[in-house]
């Protein structure tokens, strides 16, 4: 066995003392209960903060949000153009080409009415 001297700020010992004895652990019992974790795993458990908790989490509903968002972008851009939306893909069946040529297209008719509007 090998002793182990660990600074600590006092009133954070004593808080976690009540809780440790309040569980029928020591701090010796929880630093060997880690030592065997990293050994065992080869990382260190991943210990988080309530605010690292808290902004992770935040993160994740952010981005289930984004996602969320993502999968009725159609919908709502049909919606927003007074289409229907049947709830089918327009360009289901169609080459990557097909739909490229297609937006060219659409892109030069634009242009050649935006020209006809300044004459």
């Amino acid at each position: 066995m090998v002793q182990m001297n660990v600074r600590i700020d006092a009133d954070v010992k004593d808080d976690v003392d009540k809780i440790l004895e309040s569980k029928g652990k020591t701090p010796s019992s929880v630093v060997r209960e880690l030592w065997d974790f990293i050994k065992d795993y080869g990382d260190t458990p991943d210990l988080q903060t309530k605010a690292e908790k808290a902004d992770k989490e935040a993160e994740k509903q952010r981005r289930l949000k984004a996602i969320e968002d993502g999968a009725t972008l159609w919908s709502r851009t049909l919606k927003e153009a007074g289409l229907p939306d049947d709830g089918k893909d327009p360009f289901e069946g169609m080459s990557y080409k097909e739909i490229r040529d297609l937006m060219y297209d659409e892109q030069y008719d634009e242009y050649l009415h935006e020209q006809k509007e300044r004459k």
